[in-house]
């Protein structure tokens, strides 16, 4: 007789996937985007748009993912073997219908794209659950059916206007940079929009974000005077601190105000900004290179080393930073630290001629191993 006892795991294992996937499943969830027969003749089908549409979110929430707080767009490997299992058994739809039924998604997103006179049409419309309250968002994007892929790009911008416009105004802010475009206006739009529409208590985000666009006009803008540049670094100033007082420990605007000091000359002031920094996140890489070129530029060779050893044990691969820690280690007076430090560049980089170079100038055998080992990298070590 068969022994239906062999189904009960596969099944206790099911279920047990089934309520992972409503209680860890995204924040963001897109059900079927369903796409008209016209372009399903063409190969575009559900599948395709349904994907191309959350790469586009992860895409454009990528560049925001550290500086984000609430909302995940990115796949943990936990949900990837969960999708794997919706996609096994097709019931995506019953999982996130299910979860959006208890008011467990905070956004929830269907749609279609059809075609209407010649153009193609995408339509999303994005259910927003705030406590017992459920609202509905309607985005629409259309263009030459030939380009669907602008039209999805254009669809999520929408879409992440509504879920969170601080990710889009980063997204502006990244693209208006590389245009050249210092005076931001459609950065400006999103931060206001997001000012708007955000509860208080997150509107430091937004003024970390103004204060350093000001920050990158007065950087890079080749046409501001002296004087437009420091109008521009006291803009900047302002609203940093704005970030602050509402969230003190808030990292960024932290390292923007030692960046800001430092450019000025004001070290002082940069270097207390610096060591806040360091005690919000001391392994954060930026703020313990910035700090250590401050001070090479000051000659304080010895408290540079000091920022450069912890940058380098953030990253132990980095071979510049450790070039860098070499040449302060020369201009201290000590040659063996400095061979060491180009010695394990040189692993990371064995084409670099220069760190050879400098490992024969103080003496030392580029070819030579560490601690005991003889000729060679690897020669008589293992």
């Amino acid at each position: 007789m068969f022994d239906f006892g062999l189904l009960t795991v596969p099944a206790l294992a099911a279920a047990a996937v089934f309520t992972t996937a409503l209680f860890v499943g995204e924040e963001i969830v897109i059900d079927k985007i369903e796409v008209s027969s016209q372009l399903e003749w063409s190969g575009y089908t559900t599948v395709v748009a349904t994907r191309q549409l959350s790469d586009e979110l992860r895409e454009l929430g990528v560049n925001a993912s550290s500086e984000l707080t609430g909302i995940e767009i990115d796949e943990t490997s936990l949900e990837k073997g969960v999708e794997a299992f919706e996609d096994y058994f097709e019931i995506s739809t019953l999982i996130n219908g299910t979860r959006n039924l208890f008011g467990m998604i905070p956004y929830y997103i269907n749609g279609e794209i059809t075609q209407k006179g010649g153009e193609a049409v995408f339509v999303a419309r994005v259910y927003v659950q705030e406590g017992d309250e459920e609202t509905v968002e309607m985005v629409t994007a259309s263009g030459d059916p030939k380009d669907i892929h602008r039209i999805m790009h254009e669809g999520a911008v929408g879409i992440l206007e509504v879920v969170n416009p601080y990710i889009v105004a980063l997204y502006y802010r990244q693209t208006e940079t590389t245009a050249g475009e210092y005076d931001y206006p459609q950065t400006q739009a999103a931060i206001e929009r997001y000012l708007a529409s955000r509860p208080v208590d997150e509107h430091f985000l937004a003024y970390g974000l103004l204060g350093r666009m000001h920050m990158l006009k007065a950087e890079r803008d080749t046409s501001l005077t002296p004087e437009a540049k420091q109008a521009e670094y006291d803009a900047a100033l302002h609203h940093l601190h704005a970030a602050l007082r509402q969230k003190p420990g808030f990292l960024y605007p932290l390292i923007n105000l030692g960046l800001i000091h430092a450019a000025r000359g004001e070290f002082d002031l940069a270097e207390r900004y610096y060591a806040r920094a360091v005690e919000v996140n001391p392994n954060y890489m930026i703020t313990r290179k910035s700090w250590g070129d401050m001070l090479i530029r000051r000659g304080r060779v010895h408290d540079a080393i000091i920022q450069y050893v912890a940058a380098v044990e953030i990253d132990p691969h980095d071979d510049g930073l450790r070039d860098t820690l070499a040449g302060l280690y020369v201009r201290a007076g000590r040659p063996e630290a400095a061979r060491e430090q180009w010695r394990e560049a040189l692993m990371i980089e064995p084409t670099n001629i220069a760190y050879a170079e400098n490992i024969k100038a103080l003496g030392g055998d580029p070819m030579a191993g560490e601690k005991g080992c003889g000729p060679g990298f690897f020669a008589e070590c293992y």
